[in-house]
């Protein structure tokens, strides 16, 4: 074996994340992970280029169950490409697979980003909607408690002056 081996400290050191956070991806994206003859976790330089690669993604906004969708194809495409091309980096390499990736995948992603956009203006709209309806309703309990209230007034007004309205009736002056 030629290739540098890192233990998981050294790996989330290089990659900028904590351990744990390695675990997770590594369980929850059904990454590959070597290990040594005494059944301890070892990662690649490939491997360190591909935890910066998820990070990354996440940072963008990614979900983690998008990303499991797109992490098999990203593997296989890279094993493919693996055996296709030999003198290519394999920062390069990762990077084409992702770009291939990514391409195939973007309608999917586009589709959960409208559907998610979507159902948050519904969501703001329902908002302003309900509060406009308690403002509207605020209003004609104001509007009704006035007119009540004009109401009660000319009650009172009416039992103040029952005389005048006798005497007007009577055809007195």
């Amino acid at each position: 074996m030629g290739e540098v081996q890192y233990m998981i400290s050294e790996a989330a050191k290089r990659t900028g994340v904590d351990e744990h956070l390695l675990l997770y991806w590594e369980k929850n994206l059904s990454l590959p992970c070597g290990r040594t003859e005494n059944g301890h976790r070892y990662y690649t330089d490939e491997d360190i280029r591909l935890f910066g690669c998820i990070k990354e993604l996440l940072e963008q906004g990614i979900r983690i169950g998008d990303l499991k969708e797109v992490i098999p194809d990203i593997l296989h495409t890279k094993e493919a490409l693996q055996k296709r091309v030999k003198e290519e980096t394999p920062e390069s390499l990762l990077a084409s697979v992702l770009r291939s990736v990514l391409a195939e995948n973007n309608p999917i992603l586009e589709k959960q980003i409208s559907e998610t956009i979507t159902k948050q203006v519904s969501q703001n709209m329902s908002f302003l909607l309900q509060a406009k309806e308690r403002q509207e309703e605020e209003r004609y309990r104001n509007l009704d408690q006035l007119i009540r209230q004009q109401q009660l007034y000319r009650k009172e007004s009416v039992r103040t002056a029952p005389s005048r309205f006798f005497h007007r009736l009577l055809g007195e002056a």
